[in-house]
């Protein structure tokens, strides 16, 4: 068996990154960590679509290559690529030298979860929210 790289991102509790909220799926995507440092997400048939918003421009994608600096709609909720791999980074432990992919270790923490700012942003618990500041 081969390391895990692939997170779920949805509205269930059970997903590697859970998002509250109503327009989002309980499996909406999974986010796949290819080698050389690369990241596919795929859609997981949702009911509100994923989006990807890179240089100004949306697109409705099922499959997609992304990187660090683009933005993703789930329903309603926009991200940050770097906050969704940020949230996963503590899941993440060196690979072993013979393998050429991290592998995902035990729970979330806490510290890491993703919450609604009182204006409604979501972000990474502990941070400055981006769109109110508070």
């Amino acid at each position: 068996m081969g390391p895990k790289n692939r997170f779920t991102i949805g509205r269930d509790r059970t997903c590697d990154i859970p998002i509250a909220d109503d327009s989002v799926s309980r499996l909406h995507a999974e986010l796949t960590l290819l080698d050389g440092g690369k990241y596919f997400l795929t859609d997981c048939h949702s009911s509100n679509s994923t989006y990807l918003i890179r240089d100004g421009s949306t697109k409705k994608i099922t499959q997609e290559l992304v990187a660090a600096g683009d933005r993703v709609q789930f329903g309603d909720i926009v991200l940050g690529m770097s906050d969704i791999l940020d949230a996963i980074r503590p899941r993440l432990v060196a690979a072993p030298q013979n393998a050429s992919a991290p592998v995902r270790t035990g729970p979330l923490p806490d510290s890491v979860k993703l919450v609604r700012c009182e204006c409604g942003t979501i972000l990474p618990h502990g941070k400055r929210c981006p769109s109110c500041g508070a």
